[in-house]
């Protein structure tokens, strides 16, 4: 419960970039044993979301530009690999699947609530998950769901900050809608190919955003790198 409750709040950006953590103040909070916490936390650094510096104690991991960058390079990659094996090895099962979590996405409103930002989530997870689920490769999965968790991480805290500045573009007419559909479709073509490139967009799509609205350069507990990358397409 301890993992579970801190894990989701960094990842929705609750528990901020480079926030202190202290035992006591989370014991208080989630109404948890601090000796659960604390193994919680220690959980939390193999997974690259707290840091634990001797004498300091831990805080959550930082942001970057630069490791947006590199973390969005490094999850199409991936994905792309699992993408091309689920294409090749997928079966009627996961067809379905794909169909039914596209049908609940396509179904569900755009996060405009705390409720509706949870379904919506859900939702969006559920769809990508059913993309690469037919490469039949569980560390390929492992590895997907936990570049997904980062990539998460990034978008919740650029909603948060754009939601506080009025000077951060929107997404600029973007319909993530139709980028949807055309990877659905794709991948249900079984055109690899194009399946690759659309993931690929989709993905530079958002991480942009975020680059060209300088989030983790403007605010001082965020920490800063220089690097962008324009989509190809």
């Amino acid at each position: 419960m301890a993992f579970e409750a801190l894990r989701a709040d960094i990842l929705l950006g609750e528990l901020r970039p480079d926030e202190r953590l202290r035992i006591q103040t989370l014991s208080e909070r989630y109404n948890i044993g601090s000796t659960a916490i604390r193994e919680a936390l220690s959980r939390l650094v193999t997974d690259g979301l707290v840091e634990s510096e001797e004498q300091r104690g831990f805080c959550v991991a930082p942001v970057s530009q630069e490791e947006l960058v590199d973390l969005t390079q490094t999850r199409i990659q991936i994905e792309q690999l699992a993408l091309r094996q689920a294409v090749e090895r997928g079966d009627v099962e996961w067809e379905t699947r794909i169909l039914s979590s596209f049908h609940r996405l396509s179904r569900t409103d755009l996060p405009t609530s705390v409720e509706k930002h949870a379904a919506w989530a859900l939702a969006h997870r559920q769809f990508h998950e059913s993309l690469v689920s037919g490469c039949r490769s569980e560390w390929l999965m492992r590895l997907c769901g936990l570049l997904y968790d980062k990539s998460e991480r990034y978008r919740n805290l650029a909603e948060k900050y754009r939601n506080s500045s009025t000077d951060v573009p929107a997404s600029q007419g973007r319909n993530t809608a139709d980028e949807h559909q055309q990877l659905m479709e794709a991948v249900m073509g079984k055109d690899a190919d194009l399946a690759c490139k659309i993931l690929e967009d989709h993905f530079w799509q958002t991480a942009n955003i975020i680059l060209e609205a300088g989030f983790g350069q403007r605010e001082s507990h965020f920490s800063s790198a220089t690097g962008t990358r324009k989509t190809t397409g």
